[in-house]
């Protein structure tokens, strides 16, 4: 239904919902402090229903006063008629022959003894006449008295709906913060350190931040379910550390392992401190011992130049190949098998070919040992979890030239080749070659052109400086091949590296290199 008050401006409609009773409890309707106005409107509306229903003069039973010509209208009519027969029967002769509940009597009789059943409404039961009476009449002052509070509270009501009807709708304000960290992948992004409204935040974070993550870590059943897979239990043993602490368990072994791991973050920790032991094993095994006594399995071991050999029963094989490890068995005697297990040494070799100018490769700093172009694989790295020592041997084909006349005797023109080690990106020069002139041809010049030659025979002369011009010896060229070879022996930790580099004694010449080799061997 239409609110009556809804286009009566500059009235503000206010639904009765968003009105609070804030009069006293009434409990003969049922009415609390508190209630909206609406449940206080409903109420009143029962109990006024009621009340009409009460006074409808056709929900009572006269019939037995055979009034059908002259019966009551009205409630009031009703109690007047009621008061009427009343004062009738208190006025009559003691002989009078009175009905008394549909049966004759002759005795007399007073209206105390006329009785008749009460209206439920009424409390119900057989009541005299006057008693009837009096309820009907206490019930009436019941009525008048809450249909007084009942008109005192609607206006009470209705002056409380014009106060609201007149009042400006409150506006709401959603709260705003500032944001600690980017949110959303959907440009525009929810820049960190921007001020947003939390209606914003919850939706652009649910969709574009919380949905996602979900989708990619799964329910939190499936986290948990992740957590409790976990089958490296605190008590198992710790593989790695099981030749020198025998027995020894993981939490003992490694203090940050969780025993009984309760979130992802625990379990993922859990998770590489067990690789990492199972690395380290494997590791063990194959740079170590590679054969472990166990049952009916005995081990017994001789070391002679590099070779170790192992006796194990022949019933229980554990003797295996790994990396560079070689197992060799024997026959069978007597039931027992004899493997011979080695551990070559390491030996290593490159080699790398291509014609490259020195000189004007992208690195041409005469202070600076580099990888030339096509050049860097010329180098090995030590991973084999332990310090070793090598002898490494380098050897390269250059050349070097000078293809313009230079008056100066300081040409200092060279391709020069180090063996380098490198330590955490530290480069040391280990040995370097020395970078010299080779093949130097010249001649005598006399005479303002670099064509003036005074002599290029090989008898002595006398030379003057006609002219002015002095006599000078200019180199004309200077090319040749060089081949150089040169060892060095080295210790590389584990993670180090040796390379073979180059650099050029003089930028502006040229240096090429034309072949190179390195030969890493275990010592």
């Amino acid at each position: 239904m239409k609110p009556l008050n809804l286009d009566n401006s500059p009235c503000t409609p206010t639904s009765s919902n968003c009105v609070i009773w804030s009069g006293p409890s009434i409990p003969c309707i049922n009415l609390c402090t508190g209630d909206t106005i609406s449940d206080v409107v409903y109420k009143l509306a029962l109990e006024l229903c009621s009340v009409l229903d009460t006074l409808k003069v056709t929900n009572y039973d006269i019939s037995c006063f055979n009034l059908a010509a002259c019966a009551p209208n009205n409630f009031q009519e009703l109690i007047q008629f009621l008061i009427t027969r009343i004062c009738e029967l208190e006025n009559i002769d003691p002989a009078t022959v009175v009905t008394v509940t549909g049966s004759t009597s002759a005795k007399s009789a007073s209206v105390t003894d006329y009785l008749m059943t009460a209206d439920p409404l009424f409390g119900g039961g057989t009541v005299t006449i006057v008693e009837y009476v009096t309820l009907i009449a206490n019930k009436i002052v019941m009525i008048v008295t809450d249909l007084s509070v009942v008109n005192a509270s609607i206006a009470n009501l209705d002056t409380r709906v014009n106060t609201i009807e007149a009042t400006p709708a409150p506006v709401f304000t959603l709260p705003s913060f500032i944001l600690s960290c980017d949110i959303g992948t959907i440009i525009p992004v929810l820049a960190a350190g921007s001020t947003q409204s939390i209606d914003t935040v919850i939706e652009r974070f649910i969709n574009e931040e919380w949905c996602p993550t979900k989708a990619v870590l799964g329910t939190s059943t499936d986290l948990t379910n992740a957590v409790l897979a976990q089958c490296v239990a605190g008590t198992d043993l710790a593989l790695a550390e099981q030749y020198t602490t025998p027995g020894v368990v993981m939490q003992v072994a490694y203090p940050a392992y969780i025993g009984a791991p309760t979130t992802i973050s625990e379990v993922i920790g859990n998770l590489w401190i067990a690789l990492c032991d199972l690395r380290d094993r494997i590791e063990f095994f194959e740079k170590e011992s590679v054969v472990a006594a166990g049952d009916n399995v005995t081990v017994s071991t001789s070391v002679a130049a590099n070779v170790t050999t192992y006796t194990v029963n022949a019933l229980d094989s554990v003797v295996v190949g790994a990396d560079d490890i070689v197992v060799t068995p024997s026959a069978p005697v007597a039931g027992v098998t004899t493997y011979t297990v080695s551990r070559p040494k390491l030996n290593f070799y490159q080699e790398a070919n291509g014609l490259v100018n020195v000189s004007i490769d992208p690195v041409p700093d005469p202070s600076i040992y580099h990888f030339p172009v096509g050049y860097n694989a010329l180098t090995y790295t030590n991973t084999s979890g332990v310090s070793k020592t090598f002898v490494v041997h380098a050897s390269y084909l250059g050349t070097i030239g000078l293809t313009s006349l230079v008056n100066t005797a300081s040409v200092q023109n060279a391709l020069d080749g180090a063996i380098v080690t490198t330590s955490f990106a530290v480069d040391t020069i280990q040995y370097e070659s020395t970078g010299a002139r080779v093949l130097l041809s010249g001649h005598i010049f006399d005479g303002a052109t670099p064509l003036d030659i005074v002599d290029i025979g090989s008898a002595e002369q006398v030379l003057t400086t006609p002219g002015g011009n002095p006599v000078e010896y200019r180199f004309v060229n200077i090319d040749g091949n060089r081949s150089v070879a040169f060892f060095k022996i080295v210790t590389l930790a584990n993670g180090d590296s040796v390379s073979l580099k180059f650099r050029t004694g003089n930028t502006g010449a040229d240096a090429f290199i034309a072949q190179a080799q390195i030969l890493v061997t275990e010592l």
